[in-house]
């Protein structure tokens, strides 16, 4: 996570910060923690910036800047893929609200303003109570060591509570309108954190595999599990034979698909049944290498991005590989997060029903699935080593165009 926080420079505050609260929060020495959400850092200037000037900055004209928006004032930005500065994060002078804006300084008159708290005190309250989440801290300690569906219905009563409480007031915030006009009554970034944030507590430690899943996640008609005649000898890890034959995969996973029917084969079988059939003869050049030790690597499925999911046999460990490379690349620590990131995307699309999270917030809402599918299996989220090392759930996680979320 970057640092995000900052402590406030220049000599006096910003003439357009009249509201008098704003004053004694932005006073001079005073540090605005961040937390890794929101970037603070346009505070560390001799001077804070309007958006008019920030447009001009970018070699934008001001003058198609609608007036209701060319005198908020810019104090930081959402962070989006963990150390990326997004949008501007504006603050009103005269009443204290803060806002999240769009802008694009080379098409200014399209700029989009979006409530993010009724203050600076209170946006502050917010990202530290996300912070204590993290921990299970403060409010949330309570949590420490439940997990199923009900912790998880608790702590999106608790983390609600903390946006709810704020003194949120029915007018002052400008462009947006009355708070009773909106189509919800919290912003989308603290609905994101309300809702998604807690589903990584829908499951507790296992036995031999890394989680414990709940009954509850896939409906018994939903899952196909596995007959023991079809689990091959190399598939020797007792946890995945049970997990396989007693639990079952997800019959529609969206992005994974499962095994064919009969019984599933190692990769050097795959590769040899493809290369057997006329229809594949284009997609073979003949040089091709298995992976080390491939005769223990079976092949489980598919993403939807032409990769093979294959499972270490004797680990249980999983990776993705594509046709004809001799590479290999952990996807998830085993069977279980597997299913688990399957059931999260899931409830992520069924929540976007409801919340519309994606029309405005989608690289917040996917930092946020990175984030609850790290707590759980940080195999899957791990730092990329080299520019080449490709990330599968991180990366599609953030597939705006393809529309993964």
């Amino acid at each position: 996570m970057s640092e995000t926080g900052a402590v406030v420079s220049g000599c006096a505050p910003h003439p357009l910060i009249t509201h008098e609260p704003t004053r004694r929060a932005l006073a001079l020495g005073e540090r605005l923690d961040g937390h890794g959400l929101v970037s603070f850092h346009p505070l560390c200037e001799s001077s804070l910036s309007t958006v008019r000037e920030r447009v001009a900055a970018l070699d934008g004209d001001p003058s198609e800047l609608d007036e209701d928006l060319a005198e908020l004032l810019l104090i930081g930005h959402l962070i989006v893929e963990g150390d990326k500065e997004g949008e501007e994060v504006v603050l009103d002078g005269g009443t204290g609200r803060v806002f999240s804006m769009w802008l694009y300084a080379k098409s200014p008159d399209g700029a989009e303003l979006f409530p993010l708290a009724p203050s600076v005190g209170a946006l502050l309250g917010f990202l530290a109570a996300v912070d204590d989440f993290r921990g299970l801290r403060g409010r949330f300690a309570g949590l420490v060591g439940r997990t199923g569906p009900e912790a998880v219905g608790e702590a999106e009563r608790l983390l609600t509570e903390v946006f709810t409480e704020a003194e949120w007031g029915e007018d002052g915030w400008g462009p947006a309108g009355p708070r009773s006009g909106w189509e919800h009554p919290l912003p989308a970034l603290w609905r994101i954190a309300a809702v998604i944030r807690p589903l990584g507590l829908v499951a507790g430690p296992g036995d031999g595999l890394a989680l414990d899943l709940p009954d509850e996640l896939f409906e018994a008609e939903e899952r196909v599990r596995l007959t023991a005649d079809r689990l091959p000898p190399a598939l020797v890890h007792p946890q995945t034979r049970r997990f396989l034959t007693e639990v079952g995969l997800p019959e529609d996973g969206f992005m994974f698909y499962g095994p064919d029917p009969g019984p599933l084969p190692t990769l050097p079988e795959d590769w040899a049944d493809s290369q057997s059939r006329p229809q594949h003869a284009h997609l073979w050049r003949g040089d091709e290498r298995l992976p080390p030790e491939a005769e223990h690597l079976v092949v489980l499925g598919g993403l939807v991005h032409d990769f093979t999911v294959l499972i270490d046999g004797r680990t249980g460990a999983l990776f993705y590989t594509e046709l004809g490379s001799d590479q290999v690349v952990p996807v998830n620590a085993d069977i279980s997060t597997l299913v688990f990131t399957i059931w999260l995307h899931r409830r992520e699309h069924e929540l976007d029903e409801e919340h519309g999270f994606t029309q405005d917030f989608y690289h917040q809402l996917a930092d946020t699935m990175i984030e609850v599918l790290a707590s759980v299996d940080p195999v899957a989220c791990r730092p990329a080593e080299d520019p080449d090392d490709y990330r599968y759930w991180p990366e599609v996680f953030h597939d705006e165009a393809g529309g993964v979320l």
